[in-house]
């Protein structure tokens, strides 16, 4: 055997010897945590209403749930669950785990969470530092575009805050609904002109005074051109084989 061929079978030794352990320690119970109603922050703090979730192996009798090493909950039917509130508990560090009984009396013990339970006010101020950046973000942003558009030209007077577009359908200018779905760097937005739907980018300024002036433009003259005296002739002529 070649020195590379017994490098590669000593690396596979190795990772089977690795991963080997590895699967042998994943629970046969696996315990989750559902957030119902309440704060759930990425730390591991918590606070309100939560539900154990287990899932295991089919011949499953029953499940025991645990806080702390003392059981709060029991089930006998899957789906396996149990709701509770953090409030009725002690503020702080707790460990959450859960007991399966098999049909035949084994006991299966499922892989163990560590969570703080932290009182609502703290809560609330810790989502409040969550949410009101993400608020001035979404304010921020249009109004970024709104300066940098009028800073650019591009805004076009009486447009609104997300500029004009011309529809391809009918050509016409048209201001873009806050309300249409973005795709992209254009909305789906329906024209007010024609009521068709298409996907329409923002227009500059003088693509748009092209289009006002033919939107505004008088129309057309359909009145027909005065005939000659010749051609005056021979349509009476034409028209008298009827009478």
């Amino acid at each position: 055997m070649k020195h590379w061929q017994r490098l590669i079978v000593f690396v596979i030794l190795v990772v089977l010897t690795v991963a080997t352990p590895a699967l042998a320690q994943e629970p046969a119970l696996r315990l989750r945590l559902n957030r119902d109603f309440g704060y759930g922050g990425f730390s591991g703090d918590i606070q309100g209403t939560f539900s154990f979730r287990v899932d295991g192996p089919d011949d499953l009798k029953e499940v025991r749930f645990y806080i702390d090493g003392q059981m709060v909950g029991l089930d006998q039917e899957a789906p396996w669950r149990y709701q509770f509130r953090t409030d009725d508990f002690a503020l702080g560090v707790h460990k959450l785990y859960a007991v399966g009984i098999t049909a035949s009396g084994d006991e299966l013990r499922s892989n163990e969470l560590q969570r703080e339970f932290v009182p609502a006010g703290r809560a609330w101020g810790i989502a409040a530092k969550i949410v009101i950046p993400l608020i001035l973000i979404s304010l921020l942003v249009p109004v970024s575009m709104y300066l940098l558009d009028r800073r650019r030209g591009k805004r076009g007077k009486g447009y609104g805050l997300w500029g004009g577009a011309i529809c391809p359908k009918c050509g016409f200018p048209f201001a873009r609904h806050t309300w249409a779905p973005n795709m992209g760097a254009r909305k789906f937005d329906r024209c007010p002109h024609c009521g068709k739907w298409s996907l329409v980018g923002r227009a500059s300024i003088a693509e748009l005074e092209q289009a006002e002036k033919a939107f505004f433009a008088p129309p057309e003259d359909e009145s027909e051109t005065p005939l000659s005296p010749d051609e005056q002739l021979r349509r009476q002529l034409e028209e008298s084989r009827f009478e």
